[in-house]
């Protein structure tokens, strides 16, 4: 179908209906609140549709005695070079705006975490906000939705780091040279690899090492 045409909200309403005539509270809540999850992770801004999915899934649900019994998303497929790349007017995935409009003071603080405008990643297609759509809000919903999932705050907090990482990653600045005959990358912005190792848990020198030397793996 089209961007925009439905298919998003075809799908919840189905798992709503299902959860409605097959009534059990805690498994069929917990399917349900996947949805804002998912959505935050896999939804963008594009030139056709403010929220439009940038994933695709397939989802079975279970069923036992005509009763729900669980669900699983057995396939998640990312459009993956919008972490990196948006066009004019885009925006990348909901989940980095969300979090920097909802985290506190103290965890942006933590993060090293500065305005959706300051981040390469985030800024490519200009206008960082939606009409109509709060981030804040929507922020605290994908919350809500992780308690009932039974994310850890120990989880929470390490897919934060790992977000913030990316952010972080997507400000390092490189220059080239010659060395050997060979061209040569190194990092210019080493704040920025100080913030990402300390974030990540990792040496410095291994992080810019990994970002500016080629592997080749032989199978």
């Amino acid at each position: 179908g089209e961007s925009g045409s439905g298919k998003t909200e075809a799908t919840k309403l189905v798992l709503r209906y299902l959860a409605a005539i097959h009534h059990k509270h805690n498994v069929t809540q917990q399917i349900l609140e996947a949805a804002p999850l998912l959505e935050s992770f896999g939804n963008a801004k594009t030139v056709r549709n403010d929220n439009s999915s940038r994933f695709g899934k397939y989802v079975e649900i279970y069923l036992e005695e005509g009763v729900i019994s669980g669900a699983i998303t057995s396939q998640y497929l990312m459009e993956k070079s919008r972490i990196v790349f948006q066009a004019k007017d885009e925006r990348n995935y909901h989940i980095f705006y969300e979090m920097l409009s909802g985290l506190p003071l103290q965890q942006r603080q933590a993060f090293y975490l500065q305005d959706a405008e300051t981040y390469y990643y985030l800024n490519q297609g200009g206008d960082c906000g939606i009409a109509g759509k709060s981030d804040r809000e929507d922020f605290l919903r994908l919350l809500a939705a992780m308690e009932i999932l039974h994310f850890t705050p120990d989880d929470q907090v390490s897919i934060f780091r790992v977000l913030s990482s990316i952010l972080h990653l997507g400000n390092v600045y490189f220059q080239r040279y010659e060395a050997d005959g060979q061209e040569v990358a190194s990092v210019v912005s080493a704040q920025e690899i100080r913030v990402v190792a300390e974030l990540l848990q990792i040496s410095p020198e291994g992080l810019q090492k990994a970002i500016t030397h080629k592997v080749t793996v032989r199978i």
